[in-house]
């Protein structure tokens, strides 16, 4: 069974740093978004890939190229997600095919579910609903009637999961929500309800709710080829990539990443939900928390950045603080605080004081 897989949307509520990295290609805990879809499919059983991309393209196949899956990225042609459904399906052959999003992060079992439920039931299409508490007005929602599945606008609280299996339409395609519509009236339909960690990327506080939710999962995991000094701290739920470095009375307080070649300088703080991606460097006597630093980003030391991104490439200067609180635009509030959003490339002048919510 093929999938197509859409990662080809401008990411609005990620502007302006999805002006120059696209969404699906940024990293958490040393993986780009688009490769936990991909790889939850590979494990499901899914061994081919048509990836919709839009002229970032190359940034997405860098980053699939990663992982050992057969793939081909398609331009998009048409418009909205419903035009990169009809560029993908061109590639498709089969009767039935995987139409997943590339920017859910989701653990490898919801796609076994989902591939599990179209065995078992023998129905031609399965869609997975996931609860949703916050932001209902972002997501797709539908609500259950005489337990058959229908596409509402508001007033549910049961959203689309962002990966079906679908029978290819033989009549003429529009709107995906009519399709999924038209296959649950006639009764071809099944649908399951995961109400494990699920986290659609959208804005900059679902990139930080990810990155608490995958950092809850995973265990101390320290390598052996990182250089870490006799006199640094790590505590529990903490890992460390190969040739990170950790100098003097640094402390590291999980949960928390360190990627490969990652820099912690000396007397600096990394705790609590904050990733410090390949390549980055953090001075002396930062303090970073509940924070993703992306690759090859540079935090001058003195530095304070709490509930903040950081995009790759980015340099902040010494002395920086980034204020959290309070938070007054969140989309999908899922915190009461919210840092700055520093997007790729971008310099932060020694001293500033960024206030809560920035986008730069």
């Amino acid at each position: 069974m093929k999938a197509i897989v859409l990662a080809g949307g401008k990411g609005e509520g990620l502007l302006p740093y999805t002006d120059k990295v696209q969404k699906e290609a940024i990293t958490v805990l040393g993986k780009a978004i688009i490769n936990y879809t991909i790889d939850g499919l590979k494990k499901a059983g899914v061994k081919e890939f048509e990836i919709i991309v839009n002229e970032k393209g190359n940034q997405i196949e860098e980053e699939v190229e990663k992982l050992d899956v057969s793939f081909e990225t398609i331009v998009q042609k048409r418009q909205g997600i419903d035009g990169a459904v009809l560029d993908g399906m061109e590639k498709i052959d089969d009767d039935v095919f995987v139409l997943a999003f590339g920017d859910i992060v989701v653990p490898a079992e919801f796609y076994k579910s989902l591939m599990d439920t179209y065995i078992m039931t023998g129905r031609q299409a399965v869609i997975p609903l996931v609860p949703v508490s916050e932001g209902t007005e972002t997501y797709g929602l539908v609500k259950i009637v005489d337990n058959k599945l229908k596409v509402v606008k508001e007033s549910s609280t049961l959203a689309l999961g962002g990966a079906y299996i679908l029978p290819k339409p033989k009549d003429n395609f529009t709107s995906l929500l009519d399709y999924i519509d038209l296959l649950a009236s006639e009764a071809k339909l099944n649908y399951f309800i995961w109400s494990e960690n699920w986290v659609d990327i959208g804005y900059p506080e679902d990139l930080l709710f990810a990155l608490e939710t995958l950092l809850r999962r995973k265990e101390s995991v320290i390598s052996d080829k990182a250089e870490i000094s006799k006199d640094a701290i790590i505590g529990k739920g903490v890992i460390v990539e190969d040739n990170a470095i950790i100098e003097d009375y640094a402390i590291i307080k999980g949960p928390a990443y360190i990627g490969k070649n990652a820099y912690v300088g000396s007397f600096s703080l990394v705790r609590d939900y904050s990733s410090i991606e390949e390549g980055a460097k953090i001075g002396a006597y930062c303090e970073i928390a509940h924070s993703l630093i992306e690759p090859f980003a540079e935090v001058g030391s003195k530095s304070y950045l709490t509930y903040s991104i950081v995009g790759k490439g980015a340099k902040i200067g010494a002395s920086v603080i980034t204020a959290s609180y309070p938070a007054q635009s969140l989309s999908r509030p899922r915190f009461n605080k919210l840092g700055a959003l520093i997007s790729p490339e971008k310099v932060i002048k020694h001293g500033s004081v960024i206030e809560a919510g920035m986008k730069i």
